[in-house]
């Protein structure tokens, strides 16, 4: 999945200034603190998050709730799962070490 920025303004319809700012948001997607100065970029980044926790247009079928709500559930998940494999890797270190005769206890 990839970054979707809006849709470019037209410079005969929406104007040249448009343009410029949009041309702004867009080179401000990979600077550090972009999103603190550029509104437009947070607009899209906040549309884009919502869309990659719930799919397609979630940021206007749930409510900021429903989506926090999930976005939580995410987190915990993800904690969890970091959690088992650390256990499973720290299990397997350890039968390694004694099966290997590493240890004589």
């Amino acid at each position: 999945m990839s970054f979707h920025f809006g849709p470019p303004p037209d410079p005969d319809k929406d104007g040249i200034m448009e343009c410029h700012h949009y041309r702004n948001n867009v080179d401000a997607y990979d600077v550090d603190g972009g999103l603190m100065d550029h509104p437009q970029l947070r607009h899209w980044f906040v549309l884009n998050v919502c869309d990659v926790i719930l799919g397609e247009d979630a940021y206007y079928k749930y409510s900021a709730k429903e989506l926090f709500e999930k976005l939580e559930e995410i987190s915990s998940s993800h904690e969890y799962l970091c959690n088992e494999q650390e256990c499973k890797d720290a299990q397997e270190a350890h039968e390694l070490y004694h099966q290997g005769g590493l240890c004589d206890v």
